[in-house]
């Protein structure tokens, strides 16, 4: 097993050496997910690798004209010819390989390819940089390493992985290193109006609805430095929604005056809450959200948790409070 580190050199010699790879993300994927497996096949085609793109779940409707995205296998099981006609898995974003949602992905070598800090490094090669503002930031530098220019698409889907990522740009993440490989992939094809239309430019009528319920539940705790919003089982049923209609509700809140930290609980299946977190500056929600199971980043954060909406909200609250106590 190699260590971690930003050499996109070694990543793409280990990809070189496949014959047949599969790409897969975790579980629910997101533009950093789907965009960098995206543009991952098209770099490995270049490379003469063939590849299956396999994700545990669909992606959201938002994503879905992404170039390449019709292409992407659905579904709880491997393919029916894995392992023994492939050679390597690629492990896309997955902190833990077990976020892909796969039972046996380590029957073959594993390429390791993701930026968050509590990566074990679990692959026989790891291209671990936890100051890459994204994963697509890193498969840009694997095409700029591999000397072969992207095409406009895999431009487009690096672009999609890189601005999600960031939150549009606004997250502390949006490092200057983020604004070059920005460029970059714009002068490579990428149309950031055509991105943030896929994005932000529609939403189904069910996410309208949802959003307003969420923000009808708005409280501000900590002096207002905290603000939390919830969605219980009955929100969801309401609005004909689904959870892929929960995207970007979290960041609503995030802009009230005096807001540090926004805690997101979602339970569109009894027994269950899903803890979105984001903040601002220096409050760490990543820690909050690893305690409670979970990982992310400083800024942007998330946890599973058994439970139900009461009593999370009052441990996940407790936790938040502390890290902005622990930031002022």
């Amino acid at each position: 097993m190699t260590p971690g580190g930003g050499d996109a050199g070694a990543a793409v010699e280990r990809l070189a050496r496949a014959t047949r790879a599969l790409i897969t993300g975790h579980q629910r994927p997101d533009g950093d997910s789907l965009g960098s497996q995206l543009a991952l096949a098209e770099l490995a085609g270049a490379l003469g690798v063939a590849t299956v793109v396999v994700n545990h779940d669909p992606a959201p409707s938002t994503l879905a004209d992404l170039p390449g995205a019709a292409l992407v296998a659905v579904g709880a099981s491997l393919p029916a010819d894995f392992p023994d006609r492939f050679d390597l898995v690629v492990a896309v974003e997955c902190p833990e390989l077990e976020r892909a949602g796969f039972d046996g992905l380590d029957r073959l070598p594993i390429l390791n390819i993701d930026h968050h800090p509590a990566n074990p490094l679990y692959g026989e090669v790891n291209y671990v940089d936890v100051d890459a503002p994204a994963t697509g930031e890193m498969v840009w530098r694997m095409f700029r390493a591999a000397a072969i220019e992207p095409s406009a698409a895999a431009a487009t889907n690096t672009f999609v992985a890189l601005s999600t990522d960031t939150g549009d740009f606004r997250y502390g993440n949006a490092t200057a290193r983020a604004f070059r490989a920005a460029a970059e992939m714009v002068d490579a094809g990428a149309s950031p109006t055509a991105v943030a239309q896929w994005i932000h430019g529609r939403r189904r009528a069910a996410a309208v609805h949802l959003l307003g319920a969420a923000l009808s539940t708005l409280r501000l705790e900590a002096d207002g430095r905290i603000a939390v919003i919830e969605l219980d089982h009955e929100s969801f049923r309401r609005a004909g929604a689904s959870p892929e209609d929960t995207e970007d509700i979290v960041n609503h809140p995030r802009a009230i005056d005096g807001v540090r930290a926004v805690v997101f609980l979602k339970q569109w299946e009894r027994g269950v809450v899903r803890v979105s977190l984001r903040s601002t500056g220096a409050v760490d929600v990543r820690r909050v959200a690893e305690r409670l199971g979970g990982g992310g980043h400083a800024n942007a954060a998330g946890c599973t948790v058994q439970g139900d909406l009461a009593s999370t909200r009052e441990l996940v609250v407790t936790a938040v409070r502390e890290a902005v106590e622990a930031a002022s």
